[in-house]
């Protein structure tokens, strides 16, 4: 599996909406700023209605990124929406031959999760080429994310308090990081593109999601049986979701309070600019007694 290096070259994708121009450069010249090659996709100036071209061509700009020797990680343009519709057209065989990182969050965790699911394939849940890259991205963000993608180190420790990560249930949990956008999530569920979750330290967050429907998306994942077997919770940020954050906790507690796994509550990940990187995949372990959660890289399982 493909491993990013300093000054090496980096592949760029569309997989669901069409990337506002501007931004896309940029977010190309801070990539370039930062010493690496990059290599647009085709899907970057495609346009279908929002998308960036036909399921099609989007299908073939990520086999062709994945394809290409040269490309050492994939880094797609924003989110949107339509990479699930992409998911039985992909050739999973070229993917596991070609074995490198995705990188994106939103939207992309449709493929992430399916990448997973099919070929175990870790990637990375992070920042964005024409989203955080095209503006002034947060420290917090920047220094996670080359932390991450960058490290050969076997794992990161991240302390709990100091990250003002609140604490919903206390305990010791390890398991599979899995996890993204809860819709995405909750979308993809009994289909055959949805991992098995149990035994998995879940990671979610979204954005414009009002109260009730974050509540449905809650009541499908404890329908499905993935609250019940979960080795641990992590709840990241939820951006515009017409609640306050005592609203939003009471709901994740009643969803929650029969299982004896630790849940973290605020916890710096999803659409807000600052964020955590996390890599879907890894193995992930969290005490909330010695306050640290213990993640190890996302190059893990190459």
């Amino acid at each position: 599996m493909k491993l990013l290096h300093k000054n090496g070259t980096i592949g760029i994708i569309a997989p669901g909406f069409y990337p506002d121009r501007q931004k896309l450069e940029n977010g190309i010249r801070y990539l370039q700023k930062r010493g690496f090659t990059v290599r647009r996709g085709k899907s970057l100036t495609a346009q279908a209605g929002q998308l960036a071209g036909n399921d099609a061509l989007r299908v073939d700009d990520l086999h062709a990124m994945f394809s290409d020797a040269s490309v050492e990680a994939v880094i797609c343009a924003r989110g949107g929406w339509g990479s699930l519709r992409l998911l039985d057209k992909l050739d999973y065989n070229l993917l596991n031959k070609n074995r490198k990182i995705l990188i994106g969050y939103s939207d992309i965790t449709s493929l992430q999760l399916a990448f997973w699911k099919e070929i175990a394939l870790p990637s990375l849940s992070g920042p964005m080429a024409a989203v955080e890259m095209a503006e002034k991205i947060h420290p917090f963000t920047e220094d996670h994310f080359w932390g991450q993608i960058l490290n050969l180190k076997k794992s990161f420790n991240m302390s709990i308090s100091d990250n003002g990560i609140d604490i919903l249930y206390s305990g010791k949990g390890k398991g599979t990081l899995i996890g993204g956008c809860l819709s995405m999530i909750t979308a993809q569920l009994a289909t055959p593109f949805s991992p098995d979750y149990r035994g998995s330290v879940l990671f979610i967050e979204d954005i414009n999601e009002s109260l009730y429907k974050i509540d449905r998306h809650l009541a499908q994942l404890r329908y499905a049986d993935v609250l019940r077997n979960l080795a641990a919770l992590i709840i990241g940020d939820f951006i515009n979701c017409e609640a306050d954050q005592k609203e939003l906790r009471a709901l994740f507690r009643e969803y929650v309070s029969d299982y004896k796994y630790p849940v973290l509550f605020n916890f710096p990940y999803g659409h807000s600019a600052k964020k955590t990187s996390l890599p879907i995949g890894a193995v992930c372990a969290i005490d909330t007694t010695n306050n640290i959660i213990e993640t190890a890289s996302c190059y893990q399982q190459l």
